[in-house]
């Protein structure tokens, strides 16, 4: 049952950007970027082992992994800015992100 809840407030906040952004880009970006996720993540791995330990383990992941993240968003930014196609400009925010997180995987960076 927990994880409909986790599911529904995801959607929740899907929803709230959708209709925020017809008034408010900016705030609509500040509201997707807001940490959300990362606490609802963090919620199901402690519920599930109420290890401290392993929940610290899993936020110095979730921090490292935010790299690659800001890695695509600049890119995509980029991309769009230079008027490629939106589509492109995905795929390419994505291969950035795939390239940056690859690289820290074989630094031994994310493990």
């Amino acid at each position: 049952m927990d994880r409909w809840i986790h599911i529904g407030i995801a959607w929740l906040i899907i929803a709230a950007v959708a209709f925020i952004q017809e008034r408010s880009r900016v705030l609509a970006g500040i509201l997707a970027a807001m940490p959300l996720s990362i606490p609802l993540a963090m919620w199901i791995v402690y519920t599930e082992t109420r290890d401290l330990e392993q929940t610290a383990h899993f936020t110095r992941a979730t921090l490292l992994a935010l790299i690659p993240s800001l890695g695509f968003v600049l890119a995509a930014w980029l991309l769009l800015a230079r008027r490629v196609p939106f589509g492109w400009s995905l795929l390419g925010g994505y291969a950035i992100w795939l390239g940056i997180l690859l690289v820290l995987r074989w630094l031994g960076i994310l493990r």
